[in-house]
């Protein structure tokens, strides 16, 4: 794939103007763009980012539906669209990496910008960093059907608050990816998994939680008593690029890892352990489980007997996914595993 990169560009829009179907809306961005909506209070601001990766589309459907109702924000907004060349490809928002190689929420730790999908990591950290937010927001999707959750490398009241906007659920993760939830804004700053790039609910979920979070005064006062349920300590499941995969109903004899093709229902609630998933011709060889320190912990969620493949314990799954590409250039899902009820 060769889709030429556009440097991020600080525009203007006139809300009154802006195209009635986000569609068309996104067809008239030529690449990552930064623009700013002025709040009923001007010297604070609020940052919210949209398009990380070009196949999720719920922060930038919400983003539109918002500018159209002409709302007026009680801070300043920021509002970051990123990957507007991959979600332009045909059909729309199918496409995750802007040069179909590297993934922009991997790379914003990185100091080199030789690489122009960095070099862009570094602008979009720039221009948040620039009007110093007392909040950041980062939309995604899920890789498949799944509730909403926000994920959080830090878990104190203000960051329940931040994600008690948007969901119930927050993953509390020490993982190190060079994704932009990562960075440093010297403000709270949370992922939000909206659910499926396809799930209405999604949208409507993204939507509602923005438009709470850019009119509410105070975003650290009341919402913090509205619980949230943090897991944490996640299992991350690769899968070794030298092995085969599949998704099916019935093993393929001719891959070396069949996978059940409703994997995406363990998203949903507690898989229970010994919870059959598929079958493996290799063991668990085709897999790789790591902690949030990078240590190698394979026979932590899976293993195999007679050929297929089962829980080790009762666990909560997060993203789990039956997109080949997905499956094998980032992960299968991640596991936190519960004690047995």
């Amino acid at each position: 794939m060769n889709i030429k990169l556009e440097k991020l560009r600080y525009i203007k829009v006139v809300r009154q103007n802006l195209p009635k179907q986000y569609e068309d809306w996104l067809a008239s961005l030529t690449g990552p763009v930064v623009f700013d909506v002025e709040g009923k209070i001007k010297h604070k601001w609020r940052v919210v980012s949209v398009l990380v990766h070009g196949n999720e589309p719920s922060g930038f459907i919400a983003v539109h539906r918002w500018l159209l109702s002409l709302d007026t924000p009680y801070t300043n907004v920021r509002f970051v669209v990123s990957s507007v060349e991959a979600a332009k490809q045909q059909p729309l928002f199918s496409t995750r990496f802007v040069d179909g190689v590297t993934d922009l929420n991997r790379s914003f730790n990185s100091k080199d910008t030789s690489c122009e999908v960095q070099t862009r990591a570094a602008s979009i950290k720039q221009a948040i960093a620039e009007v110093k937010p007392e909040a950041v927001v980062d939309m995604h999707n899920t890789s498949g059907s799944s509730p909403a959750f926000c994920v959080t490398t830090r878990i104190d009241m203000a960051v329940q608050a931040l994600a008690s906007f948007f969901c119930q659920t927050v993953m509390y993760t020490r993982l190190k990816l060079g994704s932009l939830m990562e960075q440093d804004f010297d403000c709270p700053i949370v992922t939000l998994e909206c659910g499926g790039a396809k799930d209405q609910i999604a949208h409507e979920m993204a939507y509602q939680g923005l438009h709470e979070f850019l009119a509410v005064e105070d975003i650290f006062s009341g919402h913090h008593l509205k619980l949230v349920d943090i897991v944490e300590h996640p299992l991350r499941l690769e899968f070794n690029h030298d092995y085969s995969l599949i998704f099916a109903e019935h093993k393929d004899e001719s891959k070396d890892v069949t996978l059940v093709s409703d994997i995406e229902q363990h998203n949903m609630g507690t898989t229970r352990a010994d919870c059959f998933i598929g079958w493996s011709n290799t063991g668990i060889e085709a897999f790789t489980v790591r902690n949030e320190q990078g240590d190698v912990q394979s026979s932590h969620l899976l293993y195999c007997e007679e050929g297929k493949l089962y829980t080790v314990h009762p666990m909560r799954i997060f993203m789990a996914t039956s997109n080949l590409e997905i499956a094998k250039k980032d992960c299968l899902f991640y596991g936190f595993c519960v004690d047995e009820a």
